[in-house]
């Protein structure tokens, strides 16, 4: 018994405390434990060229005691939001007024018949949940951590999902 209790103090000296995450906050998600993802992936990388981090995510809940966070993953509805602390670390937004050339604007909704709508780009994927359609949709100077999955009914007479069906062989 005191074996174990000395182990675990000599081992804890060198540990840190957890940073402290609030429900909020913006952090960036290891990508050490879905390799597999990246390399099936549409672009074959090697794995010394794949991102270490990916994000940034929304922190929904923090669970101090079991040292873990939930997070807020859109585009991913089959994986557990929940992952331990160490597996995640802040996120740090670029300084503008430093690194003017890393600041990328974003483009603003377009108006139609007094409706915000965004540019698609164009469609990545389909699924169908429940025998209704859905696709994801990447969209013009946003980023991939921006594609949405969004109903087919919301899509009507785009030509981004024409394009899609056609490239596929389904129209």
């Amino acid at each position: 018994m005191v074996a174990k209790i000395s182990q675990a103090y000599q081992a804890n000296k060198h540990r840190r405390d957890d940073p402290d995450y609030k429900v909020g906050d913006l952090v960036m998600l290891s990508t050490l434990n879905r390799r597999r993802d990246y390399k099936s992936s549409d672009n074959k990388r090697v794995a010394k060229f794949m991102p270490r981090f990916d994000g940034p995510f929304l922190v929904t809940e923090v669970h101090k005691s079991a040292s873990t966070v939930t997070l807020d993953l859109p585009n991913s509805p089959n994986v557990f939001p929940t992952f331990h602390s160490s597996l995640v670390k802040p996120f740090s937004a670029n300084n503008n007024e430093k690194f003017p050339a890393r600041c990328l604007e974003k483009p603003g909704p377009v108006v139609v018949e007094g409706v915000e709508e965004f540019l698609v780009e164009k469609i990545v994927d389909r699924k169908i949940v429940r025998g209704k359609t859905f696709y994801l949709v990447h969209f013009q100077g946003y980023g991939k951590e921006d594609d949405r999955w969004l109903r087919a009914e919301d899509l009507d007479d785009n030509e981004a999902v024409d394009t899609y069906l056609k490239d596929r062989g389904a129209l």
